[in-house]
């Protein structure tokens, strides 16, 4: 009698526990399938990440390709010489000048201000209006009496260590009572404005002028 009641009760356990493991079973596999469903999702979002970037990574320039190394033996015309149109002949108003009693021919193309641009007949530069003109070498115009064959003085030339294509201009005059005499250097010009026998004043004028030495 003992043994048969204990029997029902063991089995009422037994269907109890294994209702349990059921029970537990069931979680176990709810909580599998909800890993499984954040995986399948994470994918998911991994696979929409990567296939959005994808067009921008496509999209990205190609980084540029090296310049190539100079072997050194590059043609001169590489370098831009050689490179330019046909020359044209270009009839330019020019003059000659002494330097150092010797004679260079002078081509005037700007100046400043705009009365040295018509008096020169070239062509106006404002931007000569920075020009420092104390920075620059002078040329000496001589005006009022003058001796015969009198020209512009250069106080530089091509080659010398302060020569410029810009110049100061400095306005020579002869004093009343002096016999004036060709002035043919800067030296010669200073000298006899020390001895009080002519003026050397010098001005904002500005021109740019190309030198042409002569042999």
């Amino acid at each position: 009698m003992t043994l048969s009641r204990r029997r029902p009760r063991a089995r009422a356990a037994d269907h109890q526990h294994a209702r349990r493991g059921m029970s537990h079973g069931v979680g176990v596999m709810q909580v599998l399938a909800a890993g499984a469903t954040l995986t399948m999702a994470a994918a998911a979002c991994s696979s929409a990440a990567s296939s959005s970037a994808a067009p921008a990574h496509a999209s990205a320039p190609a980084p540029p390709a090296a310049a190539p190394a100079s072997s050194g033996t590059a043609p001169v015309s590489a370098l831009g010489a050689h490179s330019l149109p046909a020359q044209a002949s270009q009839t330019l108003p020019a003059f000659p000048a002494f330097y150092d009693a010797h004679k260079d021919v002078v081509v005037v193309t700007d100046a400043f201000p705009k009365a040295a641009a018509g008096t020169y007949h070239a062509n106006y530069a404002p931007s000569l209006s920075a020009v420092q003109s104390a920075s620059q070498p002078a040329w000496y115009i001589v005006r009022g009496p003058a001796a015969a064959g009198q020209i512009a003085v250069l106080g530089s030339e091509p080659g010398a260590s302060d020569y410029s294509p810009l110049w100061q201009t400095v306005i020579v005059r002869w004093k009343p009572g002096v016999t004036p005499t060709v002035l043919s250097s800067d030296n010669m010009i200073l000298d006899l404005a020390k001895k009080g026998e002519l003026t050397a004043t010098k001005t904002a004028l500005v021109v740019n002028a190309a030198v042409i030495p002569q042999p």
